[in-house]
């Protein structure tokens, strides 16, 4: 594409990300600072739009980014902004750990974070193979109700209540605690097989006729602690967007970030290690064509992670993709410290 033809995408694309109307010719002008006619730049956008990178919602409107558009304005005219000191002062502040729990600490970060860009902060976290549970922790809440505390090398820490329909006392959860903590033993998640989990069952039975369904529980816990976590913070920011006044837009957005597992292959499907960006039918799932995704992925010895930002497709890609990397980056630092401790 010939250097004008460039200088003017650019102007309507940002223009529109700018004001949400269609781009007319004369604000072109005014922001691109070209020294050619209005009737060269209504040929320039008479182009674009042949070309399939722009469009014309009315006939008697200014021009609108097509995803070719967006797609080409991303790869080859956006530079990235430094991120303003001011800015990076508030997302550093926005990590400030307020807890030892690494879920606990991840949800309140993606809450200040959704709430400083505006746009739907969406984070996934996995534990490595190597994370492990250092600590299993019995609480009888009740006469037929335990609740059972994993705590993992990591920091997570993981609940699950359960509820048995025979006599136990101080004594018999005591043994209980006993054989669960030996058996996992600060062994890794990767060494725990269902052989090991039978073999547990076996133990319990011999302990208490009535204790080898907590073995099934154990299991469950572990697994559950092993699946990559999702976060998601900020859904009703999007509904200050006018992309999204349609209900069934909203209904059908809010209804995905309900699923877990989709999520979870959405932001593992995005290329590249680091930062990538999705634009509408890019994104895998369900129709995604007024939205834009920005993913940055991190990794750490306790495992990889992704965090990322959903927002509309007219969204600000420079701006945001600073602001994705430098708090993917805080968080990759607080993993690291945790980490070395």
């Amino acid at each position: 594409m010939k250097d004008r033809l460039n200088v003017i995408l650019k102007a309507a694309v940002e223009a529109y990300v700018d004001t949400g109307d269609p781009v007319s010719s004369k604000l072109i002008l005014e922001r691109a600072n070209l020294n050619v006619s209005s009737a060269t730049v209504r040929n320039d956008l008479a182009e674009l739009e042949r070309e399939a990178y722009l469009e014309q919602p009315h006939t008697s409107a200014g021009r609108v980014p097509t995803e070719k558009g967006y797609r080409y304005y991303v790869d080859q005219l956006l530079q990235a902004p430094i991120l303003p000191a001011e800015r990076a002062a508030v997302i550093q502040q926005a990590v400030a750990d307020p807890s030892g729990n690494v879920d606990e600490f991840l949800k309140h970060a993606l809450s200040r974070f959704s709430e400083i860009t505006g746009y739907t902060a969406v984070a996934v976290m996995a534990h490595s193979d190597e994370d492990r549970i250092i600590k299993v922790e019995l609480i009888k809440t009740a006469e037929n109700c335990l609740n059972l505390v994993a705590i993992t090398h990591s920091g997570t820490v993981k609940n699950s209540v359960c509820r048995f329909y025979f006599l136990v006392d101080d004594e018999d959860i005591r043994d209980l605690s006993q054989v669960l903590n030996d058996f996992l033993g600060d062994v890794s998640f990767a060494r725990l097989t269902d052989e090991d989990f039978k073999v547990l069952e076996q133990r319990l039975s011999r302990l208490h006729q009535n204790w080898e369904f907590m073995a099934g529980i154990i299991k469950n816990m572990v697994d559950s602690i092993r699946n990559p976590k999702v976060f998601v913070s900020g859904e009703s920011n999007l509904l200050s967007h006018p992309e999204f006044y349609e209900v069934h837009k909203v209904q059908n957005l809010m209804r995905f970030l309900s699923r877990e597992e989709e999520i979870r292959a959405l932001l593992a499907a995005q290329s590249g290690n680091e930062l990538s960006i999705a634009i509408g039918s890019e994104i895998a799932g369900i129709n995604f064509s007024d939205m834009g995704l920005i993913v940055r992925k991190y990794d750490s010895k306790t495992g990889f992670g992704a965090i990322s930002l959903l927002g509309p497709k007219r969204m600000d890609y420079g701006a945001n993709a600073s602001q994705v990397e430098y708090f993917a980056k805080c968080i990759e630092q607080y993993l690291k410290d945790r980490e070395g401790s």
